[in-house]
């Protein structure tokens, strides 16, 4: 009885696997795009090596959209997936600074999680959550330049 139970386990696990398989529907094509840059301090400073990104609310077609600082502090964005800049639209921003245990930044180009990099967020969950962060930005039609002087 119990090799029986096994068989059908095995071959209904079997079934659930396979379904999940193949081509399914195509990615739906990204939104256009604007141009989206801009600068982020942390007490008039230049935040270096932060990571900002937008995250689309409500209405607002598209997905995420990444830039890092330089030594300046300047960003420009990037969808994860497409092209330069984001669509129009209402986003929350999340900013991240990773830290070594030193208090160095970590420069974060996503080929490894910054945990694994030794790195821990310097910045309060007020800017660095994508849950709680208190930033937002308004992109409209011709894009535009976004400052974030953070306290």
């Amino acid at each position: 009885m119990l090799q029986r139970f096994s068989l059908c386990l095995v071959c209904c696990s079997l079934v659930v696997g396979l379904t999940g398989c193949g081509g399914g529907a195509a990615e739906k094509p990204l939104p256009n795009t604007v141009p989206v840059s801009g600068s982020v301090t942390m007490k008039g400073k230049p935040l270096v090596s932060a990571t900002v990104t937008f995250v689309p609310q409500g209405e607002t077609k598209g997905v995420e959209c990444v830039g890092f600082t330089d030594e300046s502090g300047k960003f420009k964005l990037k969808q994860v997936r497409g092209g330069e800049g984001a669509p129009p639209g209402s986003y929350k921003v999340v900013i991240n600074h990773f830290v070594k245990g030193d208090g160095s930044p970590i420069k974060i180009d996503g080929s490894e999680p910054p945990a694994n990099l030794g790195a821990v967020e310097s910045l309060p969950i007020k800017y660095s959550s994508f849950l709680d962060s208190k930033l937002t930005a308004q992109v409209n039609d011709a894009g535009g330049e976004f400052t974030f002087d953070l306290k």
